[in-house]
Parts: structure tokens; C-alpha cells; sequence
């Protein structure tokens, strides 16, 4: 006949702390696992912020540009920095860029403004015509793609990071209207 003890079974003192420093482990690793993915949404949501901001700025660019007619320069397959085109009204536009100076001493590296200047034939200088598009690019480039179209590459940049984008854009398209 087997021989029956009463003993209970019980936890040991070393088997509770290897039992407590394995859970400490697992929420250390965890904590580290949620405070980075926590930094990554943050940086997730600056960049989607820049990108909304951009986009604003851009569409006032595509504004600007959709109501001429005709490149004058950038000629047919050259890209600058710069970029004259005519209305319907025959008027002149000088996109280029102006240093920003508050920016880049805000940011600590060169930033400019993008300005649009518009003069009428026959014409005068007068700063009234002078019209700030965006006022945080980094840099920016068109290309003339056709007599009425340019590709435009430009980097904004601001206190979040920097955002680059590429867009084709049709200007007017006056039938023979000149």
C-alpha cells in the first residue's frame, strides 16, 4: 500500500524572484516596444502636417500658374530656377525665389521665398504687383515640358522637416485666343 504524505506544495523563494524578474522583462520590452511606436506616430503626424501645409502652398502656386497662357522661359527643355509666362491679358509673370531671412534664421539654413511679380505691357516696377506664393522653399525648379505646361520640383521646408514634390501642370488653355 502506497504511503501517503501530507505535503503542500509551495512556491520557493528563488523560483518567486526568477518568476518576478521574467515579468520584468517582458514589461520592460513591452514599454520600450510603446514608447517607440509612440515617437513614430509623433513623426508620422509632423510629416502629414508638413505635407498638408505644402500642399496648401502649392495650390496657390498651381493658381498662379493655371491662368497664363504661354511659357516665355524656361524654353522648350530647360529647367531653372525662375519662371516667366503670359495671361490672357498679356501680361508678364516672374515666378523666382527672395531670401527669406527670418526663416533661415529661424531654421538655421537658407530658406527663400517664392514671389510672383506680374507686369503689364507697356509697364512699370511697382511692388504692388509683387505677390509672396510660398515663404519656406527650400528650392525649386521648373522645366518647360511643352508651350503650355512645366514640371515643377520644389522642397519646402519648415520647423517640422523638409517636403519635396514633383507635379506637372497645364497652364490656360487659350484655343487661339492670342
Amino acid at each position: 500500500m502506497p504511503i501517503r504524505t501530507n505535503s503542500k506544495r509551495a512556491f520557493t523563494l528563488v523560483e518567486i524572484m526568477v518568476a518576478a524578474s521574467l515579468l520584468m522583462l517582458v514589461g520592460t520590452g513591452a514599454m520600450r516596444i510603446f514608447s517607440s511606436a509612440g515617437k513614430a506616430q509623433q513623426q508620422y503626424s509632423q510629416q502629414v502636417i508638413l505635407q498638408m501645409e505644402s500642399r496648401k502652398a502649392f495650390d496657390s502656386l498651381l493658381y498662379q500658374l493655371r491662368e497664363g497662357v504661354s511659357i516665355v522661359r524656361p524654353v522648350l527643355g530647360e529647367t531653372q530656377d525662375f519662371l516667366v509666362f503670359k495671361d490672357l491679358l498679356n501680361q508678364i509673370t516672374l515666378v523666382y525665389l527672395e531670401p527669406n531671412h527670418q526663416m533661415a534664421k529661424e531654421l538655421n539654413r537658407k530658406v527663400y521665398k517664392l514671389v510672383a511679380y506680374q507686369a503689364a505691357y507697356p509697364g512699370f516696377a511697382a511692388e504692388a504687383r509683387q505677390t509672396v506664393i510660398m515663404d519656406s522653399v527650400r528650392r525649386i525648379r521648373f522645366s518647360c515640358l511643352s508651350p503650355s505646361s512645366i514640371q515643377v520640383n520644389a522642397t519646402i521646408i519648415s520647423s517640422r522637416g523638409e517636403y519635396q514634390f514633383i507635379a506637372n501642370v497645364g497652364l490656360l488653355n487659350g484655343g487661339g485666343l492670342e
